[in-house]
C-alpha cells in the first residue's frame, strides 16, 4: 500500500523530440502548484504514512505503461513510485472545492512489459480490507 506525498500528472502535456513539457510549463497549469500536481495536504499525509507500507509520488497517466521502457520513463520524470489513473484529477477536484484529500493505492499488480506483468489481486484486496477497518477506527473518512 502506497500513500501519496504528491499526485501528479505524468503524462499531461506535450512531448517533444528533446523532452517532455507539461502543462505547467507549457504556461497552462492544471492548478495552483508549480509543476504536474499538488502535494498531499500534511494532515491527511500524517495520518495516512502510519497505515502504509511505502510513501511516495503517485503519477496519474491516461496510458498505462505497457512497456518496460514507458515505465521506467513515467518513474524518471516524475519520481513515482506507482502509477494510477485518477489520483491527481481527484485531488485537483477537491483543491477546487476546498476539500481534504489524501491518496492511498493498494498496487495489484505491476507496470512495463504486459507478457510479464505480475498480478496479485486477492493479496492486494486483503490489504485493501485491512486499510478500511483500520481507516474506520481512526474515525477518518
Amino acid at each position: 500500500m502506497v500513500v501519496s506525498t504528491r499526485s501528479v500528472y505524468a503524462d499531461e502535456g506535450l512531448l517533444t523530440p528533446e523532452k517532455f513539457v507539461d502543462l505547467h510549463d507549457m504556461g497552462f497549469p492544471a492548478g495552483p502548484w508549480e509543476g504536474s500536481g499538488p502535494w498531499a495536504p500534511p494532515a491527511w499525509l500524517s495520518t495516512l504514512r502510519t497505515l502504509g507500507d511505502a510513501q511516495g509520488v503517485i503519477a496519474t497517466v491516461s496510458t498505462c505503461s505497457g512497456t518496460d521502457q514507458a515505465a521506467r520513463e513515467v518513474a524518471r520524470r516524475t519520481g513515482a513510485v506507482v502509477e494510477a489513473m485518477e489520483g491527481a484529477a481527484v485531488a485537483q477536484v477537491a483543491e477546487r472545492l476546498g476539500v481534504a484529500w489524501g491518496e492511498v493505492r493498494v498496487v495489484s499488480n505491476t507496470t512495463g512489459d504486459r507478457h510479464a506483468q505480475r498480478w496479485e489481486m486477492r493479496a492486494a484486496l486483503d490489504r485493501l480490507a485491512r486499510l478500511g477497518a483500520a481507516l474506520a477506527g481512526t474515525g477518518t473518512r
